[in-house]
C-alpha cells in the first residue's frame, strides 16, 4: 500500500494581464509599434493622442544646446535614432535568376523545370536535396514525370548563371564552378585539377599531400589557395528572400555630456496612448446592461495597456540606468578592457526586480553608443579572478585570445593547449578546453584550418 504524504508546496500563479505584461517588456522596439497597432486597431476605446510625446528627461535638442562641444556628441549626434539597414538587396535572387533565362530560348517543359529548381534552391543559392526526390516530389505533388537526366540539364542550365556558383549540390561544386569560369591560367587550371581530385586534402590543408601527390611547388599551391580564398561560398548572399530591406532600432540611446552618460528611450510612434472619452461619454449614458458590459471591458482593457506601456518604458529606464550605471567607466571609453564582469542578478539585486525580468529586458534590444550600436544582452560576462585578486570580464579574455590567434605564425597555427599558455602568462590561467570554447563563441577555427602556406 503506497505510503501517503503531506507535503506543503509554494506555487505562484500568473494572471493573464502579468503574462502580457512580461511580453511587452521583452519584445523590442521594432516589434513593440506593430503590437500598439494591433491593439489600437482591436480597440476602438484605445486611441492615440494628438499632441506630440513629450520628451524624456532630457530632449537631443536640449543636449545640443547644453553642450554642443562634446566631442562623442558629436560623433553620435543625428538628432535621430539611427537605423541600421541589414540587408540592402532590392533583388531576390530567384527574379535575377528568371530575368536571365528570357535569352536562353527553353522550350516550354525546360523553363518550367528550370524555374523549379530555382525556386527550390536554399538561402545559399545551393540545391540541397538529390535528384532523385526532386523528381519524387514533381511526380506526387504535381503529377509530372522528370526523368533525374532531365533536372540534370537544367541544373546544369542554372550552373551557367550569374553569380556563379549557384545551383551547386555542395560547396567542392559550387567553388568548382566558380574557378572554370574565370580567365584561363595555369594557376586556375590547377586550381580545377586540385579541386576536382584533391578536394579532401585541400579542404583539410595538408599541403604536403597535395605538393607530393602532384609535384607541384609550395608557391604554386598557395597560389592556388589565395584564388580560391577569392570565391563566394554562398553565391546568394547577396540576395535576399523578399524585396522588403531590414533595420535594426536601437532600443536606447546613450549620449555622453559633460563626462557624463545620458540615456534616452527611443519612442518610435511619436504619440501617447489615451483612453477615448467618446467611450467614457457612452458607459455613462447607456442604460443597456450588454452595451455598458462591453464598454466596460473595452475601457479597462485601454486602461490596462496603456498603463502597461507605461510601465514597461519605466522598467526599461530603471534596469538601463543601472546598466550604465555599473559600466560607467565602458561607456565613456568604448574599451573592452573597460567592461566589468556583470550577470543578470548584479542587476536584478541593484533594481530589486526578478532575474527572469531583467532578461527580458536585456533580450533584443539594442543599444545606440558612440562607439557603435550592439545587443544589450552582450554586455553581460562571467567574471574571471586574476592572480592579484582583481575581477575581470571574461570578454577581455575573449579579446587577448583573439588578438594572440591574430599575430601568430600561420604556417604553425598555435594549438589550444599553447594557446592556454600563453594566455597564463598573462595572468589568464583558464584550461584547453576553456580556449576551445572561447575559440569557438569567436567564431574562430582550430589550429589545423588556420594553417597557411
Amino acid at each position: 500500500m503506497p505510503k501517503q504524504r503531506l507535503q506543503q508546496k509554494q506555487k505562484f500563479n500568473l494572471t493573464p494581464q502579468q503574462i502580457q505584461f512580461l511580453s511587452l517588456l521583452q519584445i523590442p522596439l521594432s516589434s513593440l509599434n506593430s503590437r500598439i497597432q494591433e491593439e489600437l486597431e482591436e480597440n476602438p476605446a484605445l486611441e492615440e493622442s494628438e499632441e506630440s510625446e513629450k520628451a524624456e528627461d532630457i530632449s537631443i535638442d536640449q543636449i545640443e544646446e547644453e553642450n554642443t562641444s562634446s566631442y562623442k556628441y558629436r560623433q553620435n549626434n543625428n538628432a535621430e535614432y539611427s537605423e541600421i539597414q541589414i540587408s540592402e538587396s532590392e533583388e531576390t535572387l530567384s527574379n535575377h535568376l528568371k530575368t536571365q533565362l528570357l535569352i536562353l530560348n527553353l522550350d516550354e517543359d525546360d523553363l518550367f523545370l528550370t524555374e523549379y529548381l530555382i525556386d527550390s534552391l536554399d538561402e545559399n543559392g545551393w540545391i540541397n536535396r538529390d535528384l532523385f526526390s526532386i523528381s519524387d516530389d514533381l511526380l506526387i505533388n504535381l503529377n509530372l514525370e522528370f526523368s533525374e537526366n532531365e533536372i540534370e540539364k537544367c541544373l546544369k542550365i542554372i550552373q551557367t548563371l550569374e553569380p556563379f556558383g549557384i545551383g551547386a549540390r555542395n560547396l567542392q561544386e559550387c567553388l568548382i564552378i566558380q574557378i572554370r569560369n574565370k580567365e584561363k591560367t595555369k594557376d586556375v587550371e590547377l586550381a580545377i585539377n586540385i579541386l576536382q581530385n584533391q578536394y579532401d586534402r585541400f579542404s583539410k590543408k595538408n599541403f604536403e599531400g597535395i605538393i607530393k601527390e602532384l609535384a607541384i611547388s609550395e608557391n604554386q599551391l598557395k597560389s592556388v589557395y589565395q584564388l580560391v580564398e577569392k570565391l563566394n561560398p554562398f553565391p546568394a548572399s547577396n540576395f535576399t528572400k523578399s524585396t522588403t530591406a531590414k533595420f535594426i532600432t536601437a532600443d536606447f540611446l546613450i549620449n555622453i555630456v559633460d563626462d557624463k552618460n545620458i540615456i534616452s528611450l527611443s519612442k518610435r510612434n511619436g504619440k501617447e496612448l489615451r483612453v477615448s472619452n467618446h467611450y467614457q461619454k457612452m458607459i455613462l449614458e447607456t442604460t443597456d446592461k450588454e452595451a455598458k458590459e462591453f464598454l466596460k471591458q473595452k475601457l479597462e482593457k485601454a486602461n490596462w495597456f496603456k498603463d502597461a506601456i507605461l510601465q514597461r518604458e519605466q522598467t526599461l529606464k530603471k534596469v538601463m540606468n543601472a546598466i550604465v550605471d555599473y559600466q560607467g567607466k565602458y561607456f565613456l571609453s568604448g574599451d573592452e578592457k573597460d567592461l566589468r564582469p556583470m550577470i543578470l542578478a548584479d542587476i536584478a539585486n541593484i533594481v530589486n526586480m526578478d532575474i527572469s525580468t531583467i532578461s527580458r529586458v536585456s533580450n533584443s534590444k539594442y543599444v545606440q553608443t558612440f562607439f557603435g550600436t550592439f545587443l544589450l544582452k552582450e554586455l553581460f560576462s562571467e567574471a574571471y579572478r586574476k592572480d592579484d585578486g582583481e575581477l575581470i570580464s571574461t570578454k577581455v579574455i575573449k579579446q587577448r585570445l583573439k588578438e594572440i590567434i591574430e599575430t601568430e605564425d600561420k604556417r604553425q597555427p598555435l594549438t589550444d593547449e599553447k594557446l592556454s599558455i600563453l594566455l597564463g602568462e598573462d595572468e589568464y590561467h583558464i584550461a584547453r578546453r576553456t580556449v576551445s570554447k572561447y575559440r569557438e563563441e569567436l567564431g574562430i577555427e582550430t589550429s589545423k584550418y588556420r594553417r597557411e602556406l
